[in-house]
């Protein structure tokens, strides 16, 4: 199965913004990999490649696994089954600045089941 990237530009109403991604999936896994939140050029997610091996910057459920990501390395991957799973980060923006963000996903499996439920809030 091929990773889709999703892109969208947003702009930042807050002070701080949380990144939120609730993800569900029965009876498979969904994948995430490469998260990243641009202001002029410069990342303002922490870790959003997970190459760290950790969860290091996100907050919530801890799902990881190696050999899955975009290039095989560490990437987020949840299988949760009967709700959502969520996992999010916090970062400093600038009120009214042009937030330009993307990630890649891959679904397991397809369905009802199937839910990738992404937010970004002040």
């Amino acid at each position: 199965p091929l990773f889709f990237q999703v892109s969208v530009l947003y702009i930042a109403q807050g002070m701080n913004e949380t990144l939120t991604f609730g993800i569900r999936n029965d009876p498979s896994y969904t994948y995430l990999d490469n998260i990243s939140v641009l202001s002029g050029g410069q990342e303002l997610l922490t870790n959003g490649n997970f190459e760290y091996g950790t969860q290091l910057g996100w907050s919530g459920a801890s799902h990881l696994a190696s050999g899955s990501g975009i290039c095989y390395s560490y990437c987020y991957v949840d299988g949760i089954v009967g709700r959502l799973d969520y996992v999010s980060q916090t970062f400093q923006t600038t009120p009214g600045s042009l937030l330009y963000i993307s990630f890649y996903i891959r679904w397991g499996g397809n369905g009802s089941g199937v839910i990738a439920n992404v937010t970004i809030y002040p």
